[in-house]
């Protein structure tokens, strides 16, 4: 499988703001499986585990932190980075809520960690798995 330990480089000069990072953690799915829902949903178009959608990179690897009961989603299996790149705040949204509404409607679970929460379906997830 690719990208699984793999780490994105920032640069000196990259000053990230509040649309250009979000974690997205998922489970219930394979890895595949979660390459493939995101590409499908987005149009991205895919190298290996890295898609792209116009400037936005989806980089789709092996959560680091997964736990065997996976309890809290910042251990869930799967965790897709997605770095904005050039693009307008509108188009991160509607990709990160395109992949979102994707995952549920597969039947997998999946929470959005950025500073955009409020503007995407369900709160990002959390309200779904809110206890």
């Amino acid at each position: 499988m690719c990208c699984w330990n793999v780490t994105r480089r920032r640069t000196p000069h990259d000053h990230p703001g509040p649309l250009d990072y979000c974690g997205l953690f998922l489970r219930g799915a394979s890895h595949e499986a979660a390459i493939e829902l995101t590409a499908r949903a987005t149009g991205a178009t895919r190298d290996g585990c890295l898609l792209r959608v116009g400037t936005i990179e989806i980089e789709i690897r092996r959560n680091d932190n997964c736990t065997q009961d996976g309890g809290d989603f910042p251990t869930w299996p799967i965790k897709m980075d997605i770095e904005r790149g050039h693009a307008t705040g509108h188009h991160v949204v509607e990709t990160v809520s395109k992949i979102l509404t994707s995952v549920w409607q597969a039947g997998h679970d999946a929470v959005a960690a950025c500073d955009y929460e409020d503007e995407l379906p369900e709160l990002g997830g959390y309200r779904r798995y809110r206890d």
